[in-house]
């Protein structure tokens, strides 16, 4: 219990160091007329994948910060309460691929996968399924439903001093939502999931030639986030315990679908369709892994360490 409250205390301290200053400047963004200019910029991107312009500063927060800071700006925007299910679920598979991008691309960079295949691998892969995700709604005609969000309420025009109270609203919002996914995260672990998800995920593992060692390592980052996952096959490697193809497959995996628990949980306050967000993703990520692992496969060691891998953290080049 003691633990569980540091931990709370901590993923609290750092996320809101984070997010508070971040929603100030989204506010003087705003005022100075940036956001205006960020929705025109993105509005053909965001047409592409079916979505309104105006989530345009939402989902550039997310990529920058993290999903929490994502969600008070999609709580202070009045176009988010008009989505419909099949909106709010390309919203959670985009935030699901580039949540914390930077962050992320510097965990996985110091863990031999280069930052810039990070951050093209994670854009790239977010853009293609929730494109693939539209066309399949629109000629489907599915989740057309307007969503139900779980967000709190945001004034429309505040002054400061409603907006001050509504931000504070929103924090408070988002530290039960913390406090209630690392309850649920600690039950889960207790009862033995991580082994559960280790013996279904083992044959598409082997599948992606993926090897045992950093199979493991995946799982990890399955469960508990890429900063666990990443951190320890670093060490692997480093060690020379995981070869760096291997390594390459297990962190391409871990970045597009990593904290299945957690960020799933979070951005289900959304509204979206679970089994999209979790199963459907799931297979896509699979399926593009495969494919990357083959291609992979076919290059020269020099070339991948090239363009692919960092080879400086390889046992033989430290």
């Amino acid at each position: 219990m003691k633990k569980l409250i540091s931990d709370i205390y901590l993923v609290s301290t750092a996320l809101f160091k984070v997010m508070i200053p971040v929603i100030i400047i989204v506010k003087i963004a705003e005022i100075l007329g940036f956001v205006f200019w960020l929705t025109i910029l993105l509005e053909p991107v965001l047409k592409f994948i079916g979505l309104p312009a105006e989530m345009a500063v939402g989902l550039t927060t997310t990529i920058l910060t993290n999903p929490y800071a994502g969600l008070i700006v999609f709580a202070s925007t009045p176009e988010t309460m008009q989505l419909t299910v099949a909106q709010t679920t390309i919203i959670a598979s985009f935030m699901l691929f580039t949540h914390s991008l930077v962050l992320e691309a510097a965990i996985s960079s110091k863990a031999g996968l280069r930052a810039i295949t990070t951050i093209t691998l994670r854009l790239f892969s977010g853009l293609l399924f929730c494109a693939l995700l539209h066309w399949v709604f629109v000629f489907f005609d599915l989740f057309s439903q307007t969503a139900i969000l779980n967000l709190p309420r945001m004034t429309e025009n505040p002054d400061w001093l409603q907006w001050s109270r509504d931000q504070l609203m929103g924090l408070f919002f988002i530290q039960l939502v913390i406090i209630l996914l690392m309850v649920g995260v600690e039950v889960l672990r207790l009862l033995g999931i991580e082994k559960l998800i280790h013996r279904l995920m083992s044959p598409f593992l082997k599948l992606l030639k993926i090897g045992e060692q950093a199979s493991t390592i995946v799982v990890v980052g399955f469960t508990l986030g890429l900063a666990f996952g990443g951190g320890l096959l670093m060490q692997n490697v480093k060690q020379g315990l995981v070869p760096a193809k291997s390594a390459a497959g297990a962190l391409i995996l871990i970045n597009l679908f990593h904290s299945l628990f957690e960020d799933t949980a979070v951005l289900m306050l959304l509204g979206p369709s679970l089994f999209v967000i979790l199963l459907a993703r799931g297979i896509f990520v699979f399926a593009i892994t495969w494919v990357i692992m083959r291609c992979l496969s076919l290059v020269n060691d020099k070339t991948f360490q090239k363009l692919i891998f960092n080879s400086v953290i390889l046992p033989d080049n430290r």
